[in-house]
Formats: C-alpha cells, structure tokens, sequence
C-alpha cells in the first residue's frame, strides 16, 4: 500500500509541475521571441536505479533494484524553433531571419534572446524591456534621432547615412549549453561568435508556442491529476478501515 501512496503522490507533484510549465508557455503566447518549454519525466528506476555509467552499483549493463513507478520530472527542454514572423510597422521591432540571439547586456553579463521588441530608455539607448540594454558592433546602441535606417545587416544609420551602430547577432555550436534565465532570455552558451543571419526591420518574431497543443496537454495533466488524488482519497479510506478493523480484533 504505501508503494501505491509514493506512485500517486509523485504522480500528483509531477503532474502538478507539468500544469506549470504549460501555464507559463499560455501565459507567454504573445510575448515576442518567447520559446515554449516542455517538462520530461519518468521514473524513478529510469533516473536512479538501472544502470550507473561508472559501474558503482552493480555489473554494467545489469538492471538494479525492484520496479519502481514512482514518477520524477527530469528537466524542463526548451525549444528553439523559430516563431512566425508578423510585420508592425514600429521602429523599434527586429526580427532575426536566420540563426542567432540578439546580445542584450543585464546586471553586467550578457544575455541572449529572439525577442526583437526594443525600445528605447530615457537617455536614448536601445533595450528590452526589463532586462537590459541591447548591444551592437561597437558597444551599447544609442538611438538620438527618429530618422534612422536599418539594413538587412543590423547595420543602423542616421539620416545623413553616418554608422550609429550594428546590431550583435550571437551563435553558438551547442544550444544545450543555454540556459533559459527568464522568458524568452537565455544565458551561457560557450564560445560565440556573430551570426550570419539578416534582420527584418519593423518586424517580430512571434512565440512558437502552439496553444491548442498547450490546452490539450494541459487537460491530460488536469484529468489525470484528479484521478490520481481520487485514488489517493480511496487508499486513505482503505487505511483508516485497516486502521479501525485492527483496533477491533
């Protein structure tokens, strides 16, 4: 019996960390650049107890330890596909045709993300919105005039044609390496280097959450959350007439 309880209560919080993670992708539809999570999970026997790659456990390659169905999330995957692109007219708004990150610069390091929707502070720098100033080629972009230009390069010019600056568009070999710091921002990535890529201005990349998959998954994960807390409630009910018939005897 109390196996059963540790299958059901795990089910229930993994269930409950999926409804999360789902919650999170519906709430970022529309946040430009935003790229959806999906949690994995399995069990417990699968994360711990069948095989060990150094060979501390048991004899490789041999299975260890009783079945177990206790259910574990194992990490969060991020993915990457590009979103749609939908033109806005606004100044302001980039999109990345290709691969690469915009580099944005927060609380002293460098972030990377697809979200293009820039604006601009009070003293006439290009940032995103909450988390930090965008920058170019040859440091932080300062925007001071309205009348302005951007070629496919990310190249920026002023109205009288003069460089005011050149979007950093950043790569990286191994995207496993990103780690996703907020929504639609990521961290590390290793060794960079400049993206060969084009940028579509008045432009934005869209988020690539599909949200009838997300409401879907979603409803799984509701319905088997309460079947899980019903079968909890009978197993209470077994064991407190367990608990009543023994105390009889």
């Amino acid at each position: 019996m109390f196996k059963g309880y540790y299958n059901l209560s795990s089910s229930m919080l993994t269930h409950n960390k999926n409804l999360n993670v789902i919650s999170n992708n519906l709430a970022n539809v529309s946040t430009s650049g935003y790229k959806s999570d999906t949690m994995v999970s399995g069990t417990f026997k699968d994360e711990v107890m069948a095989r060990t790659a150094n060979n501390i456990l048991g004899t490789e390659g041999d299975p260890l330890g009783n079945s177990s169905m206790i259910t574990v999330p194992y990490e969060t995957v991020t993915d990457l596909a590009d979103g749609a692109w939908e033109q806005t007219g606004g100044s302001l708004d980039f999109a990345i045709n290709g691969k690469g990150f915009f580099e944005v610069q927060s609380q002293g390091e460098n972030v990377y993300t697809r979200n293009g929707s820039f604006s601009l502070d009070n003293e006439g720098y290009l940032m995103l919105q909450g988390v930090g100033r965008v920058n170019g080629s040859n440091g932080l972009i300062r925007i001071t005039t309205d009348d302005f230009q951007v070629e496919q390069d990310g190249s920026i010019y002023n109205g009288t044609g003069n460089l005011i600056s050149k979007l950093r568009i950043m790569d990286f070999d191994n995207y496993d390496n990103l780690t996703k710091v907020g929504d639609g921002v990521f961290t590390g990535g290793g060794q960079g280097r400049v993206a060969d890529s084009t940028v579509m201005w008045k432009y934005v990349e869209t988020s690539n959450v599909d949200p009838v998959q997300e409401m879907t998954d979603m409803l799984v994960s509701q319905r088997s959350l309460q079947s899980a807390a019903q079968v909890l409630k009978m197993y209470d009910m077994m064991a407190a007439k367990a608990a009543t018939e023994i105390g009889k005897v």
